[in-house]
């Protein structure tokens, strides 16, 4: 009976320490807060860039992980799979496009900072850009900066997917309107000036 008695105090000692372990100093397990937005001033600044550049032709994913948008390939040891899932765990990308129709990755938009302010990627992470290549993934790095234009975005965008860059053409008095298609050589000048690819 005394045995089962002290048992039953141990028990309950040993509950109380855990569940202190879990709680703060007043005694809540949820010490948690709203925070007043999902994205960073330059985050939501650039998402309504990005939705008014391509948001026609794509939708726009944020804050995905790497290993929600590539997989191991067959064949691969157990040792090696689990390696390669360690890595690419904890790795996040800022924005992912996805086809419309088909729901199908598109590309990878990553924001770069060489001043490394607000948290963005400022040092290219190699990783990162060869796992995408190797799953077939454009990996499209936009330095952050104001004053982008949707256009600029968008030729940029299109330049590294391979699609050919349309801009306006500016009305002439004889001549009807219509998109001019830029030359690969201009589309890379344009498009090279804004994103690292």
């Amino acid at each position: 009976m005394e045995f089962a008695l002290l048992s039953i105090l141990v028990l309950v000692v040993g509950a109380s320490f855990v569940a202190s372990k879990f709680t703060d100093d007043g005694g809540n397990p949820y010490p948690f807060t709203r925070k007043e937005s999902v994205f960073t001033q330059v985050e939501s600044a650039f998402l309504n860039l990005l939705e008014r550049a391509v948001g026609d032709q794509y939708k726009i994913v944020s804050r995905v992980k790497l290993i929600d948008i590539i997989d191991c390939k067959k064949g691969l040891s157990v040792k090696a799979k689990r390696a390669a899932i360690a890595k690419a765990k904890n790795k996040q990308l800022d924005f992912v496009l996805i086809d419309k129709e088909k729901l199908t990755i598109v590309a990878a938009v990553d924001l770069v900072n060489n001043a490394n302010k607000d948290g963005h990627k400022a040092q290219r992470d190699w990783f990162v850009n060869g796992a995408l290549e190797a799953a077939g993934i454009p990996h499209i790095r936009m330095k952050v900066k104001s004053g982008y234009r949707p256009s600029e975005v968008r030729d940029a965008i299109m330049f590294k997917l391979g699609k050919p860059a349309v801009q306006a053409a500016r009305p002439t008095r004889n001549r009807a309107t219509k998109p001019a298609v830029l030359s690969p050589s201009q589309a890379k000048a344009h498009s090279t000036a804004l994103a690292e690819i």
